[in-house]
């Protein structure tokens, strides 16, 4: 055999060799990064989440405000009662517009008086509960040290649109300090970006009391905890579901979403139409698969938001499934008017 294959056949072995042992290190660093994630995440929850199982019950009084589509500023207030996971209410209040949650062992109801919260106001019960649900679970991909004081995660893409979530966490006292989640905005996913300020003591927890949220680095809004008190013997009242409430399941593991099986398109207003529009509509898909309580969550504009409500109130669906049983469950739906169509 010559001096010159030996080499390569050599070159060859010593560069698979690098090749494998390269696969391995990345394989050991993105175990690493998921392992590192996951007990931050854990250890954060133990510190912030006053709605864990044996947390006690607490009342809750928040004032918010964000800007309005004319760029005016609104305000608003959003109270939560706690008591268990089968026993709560939240009420959020935007000038005259009101929305009530109520939460029992098996159902939940949904409360209003048929007009619609702007938007930015409907994000106050996600922000203020500041964990992901303990069903979703996120592949991580990578982390990074922005400054001293913080670590940060960032997940893989997932969906059509590349979805990617990231949370931020305190070196020093180990709280939630940030979370980045996706958000649609027409055919593009904005960055909906929340950060968790001013940690306070609250029995044996650690929640804040300023939070704000930002849209692709822009201003959506901000919130304050104004009390943050124990609630041991609320009147009971308070989760009684009146009359007229709409009733939504509850599931304990993760539901089948519901699915669109009849989507008729929407009539395009005459002479409107030079360019794309997108709306947006939040409904309730009940257990026989109608839509129900359908309302405008991002406008695109005053005819377009009549056609699309009047098309969707025409579609069908199969319901969300829990347990292999039907439920009724909420949704969002966007509807997109084309110059081509």
């Amino acid at each position: 055999m010559s001096r010159r294959l030996r080499f390569m056949i050599r070159f060859r072995r010593t560069a698979s060799s690098l090749m494998l042992l390269a696969l391995f290190v990345d394989a050991a660093a993105a175990d690493d990064v998921q392992k590192t994630a996951e007990e931050m995440m854990e250890r954060a929850r133990q510190l912030s989440d006053i709605r864990s199982p044996n947390a006690p019950g607490f009342r809750m009084n928040v004032t918010f405000s964000f800007i309005g589509k004319d760029l005016e500023t609104l305000q608003g207030t959003y109270t939560e009662v706690w008591m268990s996971n089968s026993q709560w209410r939240r009420e959020t209040v935007v000038g005259d517009l009101r929305q009530i949650e109520i939460g029992g062992p098996a159902s939940r109801w949904l409360v209003d008086d048929g007009k619609d919260l702007p938007e930015p106001a409907t994000h106050i019960p996600t922000l203020v509960q500041m964990f992901p649900s303990r069903n979703t679970k996120f592949e991580f991909k990578s982390s990074w040290i922005p400054n001293s004081t913080k670590q940060c995660f960032l997940s893989k893409a997932v969906g059509e649109k590349h979805q990617r979530h990231a949370f931020c966490f305190d070196n020093d006292h180990h709280v939630l300090a940030r979370s980045d989640s996706p958000q649609s905005v027409g055919d593009r996913v904005a960055d909906y970006a929340c950060d968790y300020n001013q940690f306070a003591k609250f029995g044996d927890y650690w929640f804040p009391r300023q939070m704000e949220c930002r849209v692709n680095g822009h201003r959506q809004i901000e919130a304050k905890v104004v009390d943050l008190s124990p609630a041991s013997s609320p009147d009971s009242g308070l989760f009684k579901p009146p009359d007229g409430a709409l009733e939504m399941g509850v599931c304990p593991a993760n539901p089948l979403s519901p699915k669109a099986i009849s989507t008729p398109d929407p009539s395009v207003p005459r002479g409107m139409l030079e360019r794309q529009v997108s709306v947006s509509i939040w409904m309730i898909v009940d257990i026989n698969g109608k839509p129900q309580d359908l309302k405008v969550s991002r406008s695109g504009g005053k005819e377009f938001d009549r056609s699309a409500l009047e098309a969707v109130r025409g579609w069908r669906f199969k319901p969300a499934i829990c347990n292999g049983q039907p439920i009724s469950a909420h949704i969002n739906v966007e509807i997109r008017f084309s110059p081509h169509r």
